[in-house]
């Protein structure tokens, strides 16, 4: 039989029968409960004179009123951990996904962290720290995709046409590249390496041609760029002329497939969470927008299972180093912070 909490009316009928003196499995049988919850309400709840369902329903609401769920990340290290994170541009999965690599007594599922930024009294209504996450809303929502418009670019090279080990991500140095559109005309180009993750972005005091083709140039010596993938915007319509500079080839995605590059619109999107849609980048200096894609760059991933960009990249080009003790040193680095 199904265990159910008994009510007031319940514990009335149990006061009643017991002073017509039933056995506890009479009772039992009565109010269609089983007799070992009967048994134990009167031990637990009766008092030396008999029982009293008054006496026994304000104990239970006593005890009840006293049972709570635990508020795991109240805990004081954790909440200072996930405050500290959060203030770094983290995600509730990023945190949940590095505390569980490192092995940490901290750790808590991703899905916890949004419950106490979004349910908690002080998370939410005192210190809103819903505001730190990408999009900063006070009530969760499912995201959407954006359209790419359709543009017409001569000579352009269909995605379809570059090689296969690009999207198997198994070689450094293939980029994908597109540009961010704020106020007064002004963009800032975005760059991601797909292997490692890592970032660049560019300040363009407009969103031209020849101010993108610098940026693109200017990628190649810094990441190390073996190829790019971009949309279809204008601003890409000297791609023939990096490719004969440079010897980079760029192919284009398809029209209104911007899944086609997908990291580099979460990229875009990372972006946005430091300079919002209508953020006025006049006063922006390069240094300022550098020291963003650092971050970025220095923010774990859940594709390099929580390893940072940076952290990879060093692993894989670090000369006499191997990926397991780099890996060691990072993860001890972090225990040390979370301890």
């Amino acid at each position: 039989m199904k265990y159910q909490q008994l009510t007031a009316a319940v514990r009335g009928s149990i006061e009643a029968l017991i002073h017509e003196k039933y056995s506890v499995r009479t009772i039992a049988g009565k109010l269609g409960v089983s007799p070992s919850t009967v048994s134990r309400e009167i031990k637990k709840r009766g008092t030396l004179s008999g029982y009293y369902a008054k006496v026994a329903q304000s104990h239970y609401e006593r005890v009840r009123g006293n049972c709570k769920q635990e508020k795991k990340c109240r805990y004081s290290k954790r909440q200072k951990y996930i405050v500290r994170k959060l203030e770094l541009g983290w995600s509730p999965e990023q945190m949940a996904g590095r505390l569980k690599r490192i092995n940490s007594p901290l750790y808590v599922c991703k899905e916890t962290i949004y419950q106490f930024l979004y349910t908690d009294e002080w998370a939410k209504n005192e210190e809103k720290l819903y505001q730190y996450l990408r999009y900063g809303r006070k009530k969760r929502k499912k995201q959407t995709g954006r359209g790419v418009h359709r543009m017409k670019i001569p000579n352009r090279v269909s995605i379809h046409d570059r090689p296969a080990i690009v999207a198997q991500r198994t070689e450094y140095g293939h980029c994908e590249g597109d540009s961010v559109i704020y106020q007064n005309k002004m963009a800032i180009n975005t760059i991601n390496e797909l292997l490692t993750g890592r970032v660049r972005f560019t300040k363009l005091v407009r969103k031209t041609a020849d101010a993108t083709k610098d940026a693109l140039v200017a990628g190649i010596s810094a990441l190390g760029v073996k190829s790019y993938t971009v949309d279809n915007g204008t601003e890409f319509m000297d791609h023939e002329a990096v490719t004969s500079t440079t010897g980079v080839p760029i192919f284009f995605a398809d029209t209104y497939c911007s899944n086609q590059r997908g990291s580099n619109e979460n990229v875009n999107m990372l972006l946005r969470g430091y300079l919002p849609k209508r953020a006025d980048i006049t006063n922006l200096t390069q240094e300022e927008l550098n020291d963003i894609a650092q971050e970025l760059n220095n923010r774990p991933r859940k594709r390099l299972k929580f390893q940072t960009p940076n952290e990879y990249y060093q692993c894989l080009f670090n000369e006499g180093s191997s990926l397991a003790h780099d890996f060691r040193m990072y993860d001890q680095r972090d225990k040390g912070e979370v301890s």
